[in-house]
């Protein structure tokens, strides 16, 4: 224990005060230290065994986050890995899906007859603007269109194609844009046919209105660029040829 010794004085006026201090280190004081607290042997070699944050060095075998290439279970036509345009891409199909799963399911799900025709029509409606004026020219440079002559009020169609920048290549779309793009829109008047042939016979009236629009609006975008693109043309020949020359192959057997 440490003593200390304060000394003071007072002047002779009885205000100001002088105060000196000495401390005398001679007296050490010998207390024992209370032993460590025991712990658990088990939490003791947890703690031991803990890597701390300085010694930690990531093992080079670890993969880095920079690398990682996640998996996907998508189909290679669905991943948009191959497209210039995957954005496109997915709004081509994205309102033909949605309004033929709400035809399907919407009855299903307890919606009124009404409404799921209302909303199909909504969403038929805006695939066929999307697919007519934005995915048919980026996806494959086409165009189709009609103008009204304000004079006379006839009307006229319109269908373009996009010149190839270089004489030597045929077309400058992708490939995979271009069979995306033709596979979903000959596929879409096919699905729907067979709606229709399934609702005329189980006699479902109710669905007449919305797969005759369904039917409408898709043909009309087959058809469109069907005029629009003169390789469509030349392999729609060769088909028909084709089916000519083995039906006529099939009739001489026979």
């Amino acid at each position: 224990m440490q003593q200390s010794s304060n000394n003071y004085t007072s002047s002779g006026s009885g205000h100001d005060l002088e105060f000196s201090t000495t401390i005398d280190g001679s007296v050490q004081q010998n207390v024992p230290l209370p032993p460590p607290p025991q712990t658990n042997n088990v939490l003791s070699g947890m703690i031991n065994n803990t890597p701390t944050a300085s010694s930690y060095s990531p093992s080079s075998s670890s993969p880095s986050p920079s690398g990682y290439t996640p998996s996907s279970s998508l189909p290679t036509a669905l991943q948009f890995s191959h497209s210039a345009h995957p954005t496109a891409c997915l709004f081509h199909i994205l309102f033909k899906t949605l309004a033929f799963l709400l035809y399907n399911l919407g009855s299903k799900m307890g919606m009124e007859d009404i409404m799921v025709t209302v909303l199909c029509i909504v969403l038929l409606a805006a695939d066929f603007w999307v697919v007519k004026n934005i995915t048919g020219r980026l996806l494959v440079g086409l165009r189709w269109w009609n103008k009204v002559d304000p004079v006379s009020g006839n009307t006229s169609w319109i269908f373009e194609s996009a010149t190839p920048k270089s004489p030597d290549v045929k077309s400058d779309t992708n490939s995979f844009d271009s069979k995306f793009f033709w596979s979903i829109l000959y596929l879409t008047p096919v699905l729907w046919g067979f709606s229709f042939f399934t609702a005329m016979l189980w006699l479902q009236f109710q669905c007449f209105v919305t797969l005759a629009c369904a039917l409408v609006l898709s043909a009309s975008n087959v058809y469109g660029y069907y005029k629009c693109s003169s390789d469509q043309r030349e392999k729609w020949n060769q088909w028909m040829n084709r089916g000519a020359q083995m039906g006529v192959g099939a009739m001489m057997r026979n």
